[in-house]
Order: C-alpha cells, then structure tokens, then sequence
C-alpha cells in the first residue's frame, strides 16, 4: 500500500544494497546504520552513480531521528536481532512510529528461536577462497536467547577475529513491544510468503501500519 515515489528509510543499511535496490525503483530512500565503515562503503558507491539521490545517516535506530517523516521505514537481513532486550525491540518500534507518516508502514525481519536452536547451535562454518578464508562458530544460549556468532577472517594473509551477538524475541514479546509503542495493526508472516509462519520458520516478516 505504499505509493510510488515514497520516501523510505531503511534501518542497518549495511553498505546499502537494498537501499539502492529501492532507489532504483524509485522510491526516495534514506539509509541508517550505526557502523561508519558500512556507510563508507555505501556513500562510495553513490559517488559511483551520479543519478543517485539516497541520504545515508550515522545514527542509532533505538534513537531514529529523521528530518522528514517517512512513508515507510524497513530493517531486513535480521538487523533487528542485534538488538538484545525487549526494552530495545521497544525503543526502535516506538523511533519507527514516530518517524512515520500517519499509515505509513513499519516492515522487519527476524531469525527465529528454531533457526538459532536448530540450524546454528554448535555448528561450524568454513570457506576458503584462496585471498579470503573465514571460520564461522555459533553458539546459542536458551537462557538469555542470545546467540554468538565467533568468525576469523583470513584477508590477504591478515587474521580478522569478530563476535557478534544477536538476540532471538518471542511473540508475546514482539506484540508487548509492539502495543506499548503504539501499533495496534500488524500481521506476520514466514520469510518470503504471506502465509502464517510455522514453528520451523527460520526467519518471520513483520508489517505493521501507523493508524
């Protein structure tokens, strides 16, 4: 329901390939992440393409802030997972909500509890591609519902070691989240359909309007 030519947000643009995406369709696109080098990354690529007009935003999207209300904000590729308490999943409904036009849109995904459990739980990841080579170990925790990504990177004979972390929410805490921040119209559906999920969905999508 979103008209042609809307303006769009997008939440945890990485390098911005999504955010593109949506430009080329058209739409007037602001990309917000709270890395500085992805946003490097994204912003070179604009000075690539002269046509371009996407704004790209150093911000915090607990505290989204934007210049303009927006017809629709989105957040994929499970952005919305690193964030690792429910008072946080809160803080960035209630920033989508007032940054959002009235019936503008709120759109999101994120990893399930049985993909963290089942599919990455104790499991090992490897590649190598010659000049590049990553480890990949994950481990899940039931108690506090986080999940540990450890990765080495082996870049051009350089050692890269990160840990993330990212968080896996129930339904009764994205719906409190939801309603303490003012959305009463939503539904949910398994990633890439608009069917009810399955406890063995792996991702779910979110939409949720401001009325």
């Amino acid at each position: 329901g979103v008209k042609p030519y809307a303006k769009i947000a997008e939440l945890g643009c990485g390098t911005g390939t999504m955010t593109r995406l949506l430009s080329d369709d058209g739409f007037h696109m602001t990309g917000i992440d709270l890395s500085e080098e992805m946003l490097d990354v994204a912003r070179s690529r604009e000075h690539e393409d002269e046509s371009s007009q996407i704004t790209y935003l150093h911000q915090d999207m607990r505290e989204l802030s934007l210049p303009e209300k927006q017809d629709g904000i989105i957040s994929i590729c499970d952005s919305m997972n690193y964030l690792l308490t429910v008072e946080d999943l809160y803080k960035t409904m209630l920033a989508a909500r007032n940054n959002l036009n009235p019936g503008g849109i709120f759109i999101f995904d994120l990893k399930t509890e049985y993909f963290y459990e089942n599919e990455l739980d104790g499991k090992t990841f490897s590649e190598d591609m010659g000049d590049f080579s990553y480890i990949w170990r994950n481990k899940y925790s039931t108690i506090n519902y986080i999940h540990r990504y450890y990765l080495e990177f082996h870049v051009n004979g350089k050692l890269i070691r990160e840990m993330h972390r990212q968080r896996a929410f129930g339904a009764t805490d994205i719906k409190k989240a939801a309603l303490t921040a003012g959305f009463t119209r939503a539904a949910v559906y398994g990633a890439f359909t608009f069917t009810k999920p399955r406890k063995t969905s792996d991702r779910i999508y979110i939409v949720m309007r401001n009325v």
